[in-house]
């Protein structure tokens, strides 16, 4: 018993937000606010909470690494080029506060229901991303273009964790997403591809740019990196890394 007792209270201890964190939420909604509920979301790499409040519910996100101020910078950016993000309130002492977005996560939409709205989706934002955020002759890119980055909300893609963009070859987002795509259970379907090449050709769409093919290795050398963290599965992704640097497979 003082074992889960102890067990618990360190659990609480990780999930709970801070006077830090309740300071942004305050700033973020510009008065003191009544809280209704408050949900930790497990999160790859920092802490993130949903919170409702009397004003509107919002999303708490605590950095752990330096990504802040990049992600509320660019977050800025990308609503003042009219694509579909989370609407960013405050941020601060490593604590970023935007609007809570309503809606399905493209990872469950893919890898459940084979939703072509979601592959669509997520090939016309990064297109629109890429051609709207550029300087020069470089692009902005997301670096971490993965399916649980995107979530769908009244029929529209919106995109998060916006904290790894830089400067870079929109071909490493376009290859990341279809990695991400085709290296998701169930892993490398037919329906799967269907959706992966729906994404492309989403993207060449918009973007006016065909890259179905020059996208190819970018693919497989995501799927090589990917393979180093499914040791069960590491076959099977070089496998279809070297299939996919062959070229594409024919489907019925």
């Amino acid at each position: 018993m003082e074992r889960e007792r102890h067990w618990n209270h360190m659990m609480s201890d990780l999930t709970a937000l801070d006077a830090l964190g309740w300071d942004a939420v305050r700033k973020a909604l510009n008065r003191r606010v009544v809280v209704g509920t408050i949900r930790f979301v497990p999160s790859r790499r920092n802490r993130v909470w949903v919170v409702e409040t009397d004003v509107r519910p919002v999303v708490v996100k605590q950095f752990l690494s330096k990504g802040c101020g990049t992600e509320f910078e660019m977050m800025i950016r990308a609503r003042q080029a009219a694509l579909q993000v989370p609407y960013p309130l405050h941020a601060g002492d490593n604590y970023l506060v935007s609007e809570y977005i309503a809606g399905e996560g493209c990872e469950m939409l893919i890898n459940h229901m084979f939703s072509s709205v979601a592959a669509d989706g997520i090939g016309n934002w990064l297109a629109r991303f890429h051609q709207r955020l550029g300087e020069g002759k470089s692009a902005m890119i997301m670096s971490d273009a993965v399916l649980s980055n995107f979530l769908v909300s009244d029929g529209q893609v919106y995109a998060v964790d916006l904290e790894d963009c830089r400067l870079g070859n929109p071909l490493e987002d376009l290859g990341r997403a279809a990695a991400s795509i085709l290296g998701s259970e169930p892993f490398f379907t037919p329906i799967k591809f269907d959706l992966c090449m729906r994404m492309i050709r989403s993207y060449e769409r918009y973007s006016g740019i065909q890259t179905a093919e020059s996208v190819r290795p970018f693919i497989a050398d995501h799927l090589r990196q990917d393979a180093n963290m499914r040791p069960l599965f590491r076959r099977t992704f070089i496998g279809a890394a070297k299939s996919i640097e062959r070229g594409w497979p024919k489907l019925a």
